[in-house]
């Protein structure tokens, strides 16, 4: 509440718009990776979108990120607002006061097919783990993809009276930044749905980064490390699978986040589930490997540093079996080596079952086999060494 109260006073009195240029230096502090669509997903009327986002950075000013990049058609923003929320949960606002967010100066902007464009920033104090209700209006229909995970976020029609309801889909919105002249480092949480938060309960804490941001934000603000979950479920490192493969979106979800510094990378069991035993369709870890180090290529052209992240057990789950098994189990033996990455988390160990080690914990296992549930997700989130951050050459 205090917080809320906090944000409130400062949208209410001291939020103005401010040139591009005079921006110093800005930091990402919230993410969500854009994923597809798909023309079977029910089209949404024009309407306004409420997203509630929490801030994994502290700064003195605020950008905003929208994203078509998988939309299926053209469309169009009418207006953005951004609010302190009126509670500590869903997206309510009440009374408090909104402020309009420009675009090059322009209230409404197109949104073209696979297109994405930034917001004016805004001045004004933001603070770490502040909640802030980022209102979209489209004046044309969307199609946003869907989502099984628990954020925040309502949608009201563009009807007189209509009323706002949950709903799960992906947020246009996928970036947040803030300008943060002090921010030492900011870490791009890059992954397929266990990054994503899938099954996840907790709608603010989003998945393993979501807890490693709690982490982070108990640090003295010259050690904390802003937060971007680009985890989209269904990703694939090698080619598409839900979204655009992992290494033609490095450039839109990783290099495009401010003052990026480090990528914490956990993605190839979907790559390996959903390919083949035996054939040209199967995939070995020879070619896993060699993905992994094509984004880790990628990354050190930008000065960016990658940890990579051992993939969870996943025996039982529908798409595996023990062949697919071994090459799981050969690729984390190559990821703890240190050879691929600049540094090593290891997630599997962090969850398997230490009866069954190809298995989930049970008291982690949701019930798939292949998803940890929200302890599960905590317990990976705690397994990152924070000092890794700071190591790191």
């Amino acid at each position: 509440m205090k917080t809320t109260m906090y944000l409130a006073a400062f949208l209410g009195a001291a939020l103005v718009s401010i040139p591009a240029q005079a921006a110093p230096k800005w930091a990402g502090a919230w993410g969500y990776a854009p994923a597809d669509s798909g023309t079977n997903e029910p089209e949404q009327p024009a309407g306004t979108y409420r997203y509630r986002v929490r801030l994994t950075q502290a700064g003195d000013g605020m950008q905003l990120t929208f994203s078509n990049a998988e939309g299926d058609k053209a469309i169009a923003i009418g207006a953005v607002t951004i609010a302190s929320p009126s509670g500590p949960v869903g997206t309510e606002i009440g009374t408090n006061p909104v402020h309009p967010i420009r675009f090059s100066g322009l209230q409404a902007v197109a949104l073209p097919k696979g297109a994405t464009v930034i917001s004016d920033p805004i001045l004004a104090p933001f603070h770490n783990a502040q909640d802030v209700i980022v209102s979209v209006t489209f004046s044309t229909p969307t199609r946003p993809g869907r989502t099984n995970l628990g954020m925040e976020m309502a949608f009201a029609p563009a009807t007189p009276g209509a009323s706002f309801t949950p709903i799960k889909l992906r947020p246009y919105l996928s970036l947040v930044s803030v300008r943060a002249p002090q921010a030492p480092c900011t870490v791009v949480a890059f992954g397929d749905s266990i990054t994503d938060g899938f099954l996840g309960l907790s709608p603010q804490t989003r998945g393993w980064p979501g807890r490693l941001a709690e982490r982070l934000a108990a640090l003295p603000a010259a050690q904390r490390c802003g937060v971007v979950n680009m985890g989209i479920s269904g990703n694939r490192v090698l080619k598409a699978g839900r979204a655009t493969s992992a290494l033609d979106r490095f450039w839109r979800d990783v290099a495009s986040v401010p003052n990026v510094t480090h990528v914490i990378f956990l993605e190839g069991i979907n790559d390996i589930g959903a390919g083949a035993e035996t054939g040209p369709d199967a995939v070995t870890a020879e070619q896993l490997l060699y993905g992994y180090r094509q984004f880790v290529e990628r990354a050190h052209a930008l000065g960016i540093k990658v940890i990579g992240g051992t993939m969870t057990p996943a025996l039982r789950a529908g798409y595996m079996s023990p062949v697919k098994e071994r090459v799981r189990q050969s690729v984390n033996t190559a990821i703890r080596s240190g050879k691929v990455f600049d540094g090593v988390v290891d997630f599997e160990a962090a969850v398997r079952n230490p009866a069954s080690p190809a298995d989930l914990r049970p008291d982690f296992d949701p019930g798939d086999h292949l998803h940890p549930n929200d302890a599960g997700l905590r317990a990976m989130g705690d397994a990152v060494d924070l000092a890794a951050l700071k190591r790191l050459p």
